[in-house]
């Protein structure tokens, strides 16, 4: 009895180690359980929505424990973990809760899935800036090391290219969070993200809330 008793201590202990965890503050907790539903705009765009769907239904665990992971954030603590998606042909946007997000049907299967995770990306940190400010270079900070521990090096590297290609604040911003090393950005963005998060303590509800364009 004693043996079956340490046997199944064992067996309980491993299965928690490799059980995917997220470091908020001092808290370890699992990440959250994000639903996603992608709708075509019209019908030219169902087979975008259709590989947007696919993309998500096999990194999605991937996904969110890496974003909530580098961010040190959670989409349940922020209650937004069902998240409508609105697949057409513009500009892509994260929405904010009720609102939808957006996301561009012609990119290519590499920048669909950079392109979500830096939409969720604002999502996550969102309620840390009010509308008017700017926030992609607190988002580069981590979004980097979110797309690295899902896709790579490689593909971190060439989707920042692909960014910084569209102009506006793009290049400014990445070449900022770049020009630190990892260990910068990650002590750069706890500094901010302890701040905001004090300060939004204390702020009135409306200024937490980031209305998106």
């Amino acid at each position: 009895m004693r043996f079956s008793l340490i046997a199944a201590y064992l067996a309980i202990s491993v299965a928690c180690a490799r059980a995917p965890q997220l470091r908020l503050s001092n808290v370890q907790v699992r990440p959250s359980h994000l639903h996603l539903t992608f709708t075509a705009a019209s019908d030219s765009f169902q087979a975008a929505a259709s590989e947007y769907d696919s993309l998500w239904a096999i990194d999605r665990d991937r996904v969110t424990h890496a974003l909530e992971a580098a961010a040190h954030l959670s989409f349940a603590e922020i209650d937004d973990t069902v998240i409508r998606v609105v697949v057409f042909e513009g500009a892509s946007m994260s929405g904010y809760h009720e609102r939808p997000m957006q996301l561009r049907a012609s990119y290519p299967p590499e920048t669909k899935k950079a392109t979500l995770m830096h939409e969720l990306g604002h999502r996550l940190e969102s309620h840390l800036f009010r509308a008017s400010e700017n926030d992609h270079p607190f988002l580069f900070l981590w979004l980097y090391d979110a797309w690295i521990d899902v896709y790579g090096e490689d593909f971190a590297r060439q989707q920042v290219g692909v960014e910084k290609r569209r102009g506006g604040v793009y290049p400014a911003a990445w070449d900022s969070a770049l020009a630190l090393s990892h260990a910068e950005r990650v002590a750069r963005w706890d500094s901010v993200r302890t701040r905001r998060l004090e300060n939004s303590r204390t702020a009135p509800p409306a200024a937490r809330q980031r209305a998106l364009p």
